[in-house]
């Protein structure tokens, strides 16, 4: 199975660890605001070569044909990644000859990345795309400016959710994925934001969840604290996956397994707070309803709360304590997914006040 490794750099900071090493919310190094890219046209004439791949050939003359290279604007580089940034602004090697190796990286991966660098999305920005800040004017502003005709970025190349889908029209998770964990190690947060809408997007609008397969991705590649795990966890506990997790031929990992378990057990704050709760007061026995955590009966004329899309009543004690049920059978329309992205799933880099939101 296909798999993103992790690289160090000799010019990157130590990565912040704590407990068992699980890297926490990514911190820039040298953080540049996204809308400020415009005013330094002027150094795009600067360009960093980064070599990819090579490293699981099976001898060193296929390494060295196995490898990459892209030359691309080190000032964009720098401005979305804190490693790249780390590495090419330091005094060790890498920042002297600007040249950086990923060795086990995929070039095939790695362009995916450089397609977000210089577009600022995965697909043709449609109206399903949410927050996408386009970014194609870069590529024709910086070619007449610089005269850059390197490899960083092919200009035939036009993504769609085509190219995320297979030719059944099923999503391609495991390269979602492999770009998630890519860019979890280099630090681009926004992108790792921008994977999980994607990812989301594509499980609600096609009524699907990942593969065995995609699991294993899951949980040997991407650090255990990430966000990516809690959506993928969401997507299987809220949709119908009882007969899929039952009969697919493939192996799922146990891990995944094992944490889908608590899930269900254990759903959290989400499985109340994905409702948009209201006040509710039934007028008679006739138009009452049970609370759906404790089974109790809302007597009438009492205050309580209820859902206003799927119509789920809790008692005040349940609402007011967060007490939720099990998750089992029917979840109905309210997935945590649909009620807000950014809250849940979403990491952001600490700012002047506080954190930056999306």
């Amino acid at each position: 199975m296909a798999t993103a490794g992790s690289n160090t750099t000799s010019a990157m900071a130590d990565t912040p660890l704590r407990g068992t090493g699980v890297r926490y919310a990514p911190t820039p190094l040298h953080p540049t605001a996204r809308g400020s890219i415009r005013t330094n046209f002027k150094s795009f004439h600067e360009v960093a070569t980064v070599v990819v791949g090579g490293q699981h050939a099976p001898d060193s003359l296929a390494r060295g044909q196995g490898r990459t290279t892209y030359k691309i604007h080190k000032d964009l580089l720098t401005a979305e990644s804190p490693f790249f940034s780390a590495a090419l602004n330091g005094a060790f090697a890498e920042g002297l000859d600007q040249t950086v190796h990923l060795p086990e990286e995929k070039p095939e991966i790695f362009e995916w990345f450089l397609w977000w660098l210089y577009t600022g999305s995965l697909t043709t920005p449609t109206s399903t795309n949410c927050n996408v800040e386009s970014r194609h004017h870069r590529i024709r502003a910086m070619d007449a400016m610089s005269g850059f005709s390197g490899q960083g970025m092919p200009q035939h190349v036009t993504h769609t959710d085509g190219d995320l889908r297979n030719s059944a029209g099923s999503p391609k998770y495991f390269l979602l994925l492999d770009l998630y964990a890519l860019s979890d190690q280099l630090m681009t947060t926004t992108l790792c934001n921008h994977i999980i809408d994607t990812i989301a997007r594509l499980s609600e609008s096609t009524n699907s969840v990942p593969t065995p397969s995609d699991t294993w991705i899951l949980y040997d590649t991407i650090r255990d604290n990430a966000p990516m795990r809690k959506l993928i966890l969401d997507l299987f506990a809220y949709k119908k996956t009882d007969k899929l997790l039952e009969s697919h031929k493939d192996e799922w990992h146990p891990r995944f397994l094992r944490e889908l378990v608590v899930k269900l057990k254990r759903p959290g704050l989400e499985s109340l707070d994905r409702h948009s709760l209201a006040p509710w007061r039934p007028i008679s026995w006739q138009k009452t309803k049970a609370c759906e955590t404790c089974r109790e009966i809302l007597t009438p004329n009492i205050s309580c709360e209820k859902c206003e899309i799927c119509e789920r009543a809790f008692c005040c004690g349940c609402a007011g304590a967060g007490r939720t049920p099990g998750l089992g059978g029917d979840v109905g329309a309210c997935k945590p997914w649909l009620k807000g992205m950014c809250s849940r799933y979403h990491e952001h880099a600490p700012g002047g006040e506080g954190m930056q939101k999306c």
